[in-house]
């Protein structure tokens, strides 16, 4: 990070190799029921709950004065059916990207941190290690390559749409990850990031590096689930892991 005041940060590391700026809009998804139970989930197609579909239309209401161009989802249902309710206000078409989808936690799917440490004892210890990079649940992504894959997405992304307002709607390991790469510091850190359902972050990207105008604004939902949930075996001192899924 180079310059801040309270209102806007400024990264050096992303960046666009030609003249040209993109604006970006990153949505994380709203509230499905293994966020109200805190459950690992991360390819698993889970539906929004209520709460989520009233988020879903609150985020599309307030992203209606932005004159976006393109609308860019993860095809997980979560995140399309969320950035559907944006494109409604909109006359354009959601791409899906594979790409944008969450971390995949392999046989630890659909568990609780609970149920996790209980099955995967020490597997969970080394979950804990931020300095572990290689770390993966048995059967998923591993950290190093989740992390490397989020930041190449994203360049991408910014990079194929110089000069245009992109809304991108996915999850909050994906949005935590960048976060804390383009911050400098471990993308292993990516939990410490909150990502609120439905919260909007607003980066602005060219030649000189990348400017964040707005971070995780929940300014437009009426409920936000604030509670945090432990990502550490219990009992022991734990991260906010509230960015899963």
């Amino acid at each position: 990070m180079v310059s801040a005041d309270d209102q806007i940060l400024i990264f050096e590391r992303l960046r666009h190799d030609a003249p040209g700026t993109t604006h970006l809009y990153l949505v994380r998804h709203g509230q499905t029921p293994g966020n109200v139970n805190h459950q690992l989930i991360g390819h698993t197609d889970m539906p929004l709950d209520d709460l989520g579909l009233r988020q879903a239309r609150q985020v599309g209401t307030r992203l209606q004065s932005v004159p976006l161009d393109a609308i860019v989802a993860s095809p997980l249902q979560r995140a399309r059916i969320t950035a559907e309710a944006i494109a409604r206000h909109h006359r354009i078409e959601v791409k899906l990207d594979l790409r944008l989808r969450e971390m995949n936690f392999g046989h630890a799917e659909g568990l609780t941190m609970v149920e996790a440490a209980r099955l995967f004892p020490d597997i969970m210890r080394l979950h804990t290690d931020p300095l572990d990079e290689h770390f993966s649940w048995p059967g998923g992504d591993t950290r190093s390559r989740f992390h490397a894959a989020v930041f190449t997405t994203f360049a991408d992304i910014a990079m194929s749409h110089l000069g245009m307002n992109v809304a991108v709607v996915c999850h909050g390991g994906v949005i935590g990850s960048l976060v804390a790469q383009l911050d400098g510091g471990s993308p292993n850190d990516y939990a410490t990031y909150p990502v609120a359902n439905c919260g909007v972050t607003h980066l602005e990207v060219n030649s000189q590096g990348t400017t964040a105008h707005l971070m995780n604004d929940i300014a437009h939902l009426e409920v936000v689930r604030t509670e945090p949930w432990t990502f550490a075996i219990p009992g022991e001192a734990s991260a906010d892991s509230s960015t899963e899924g």
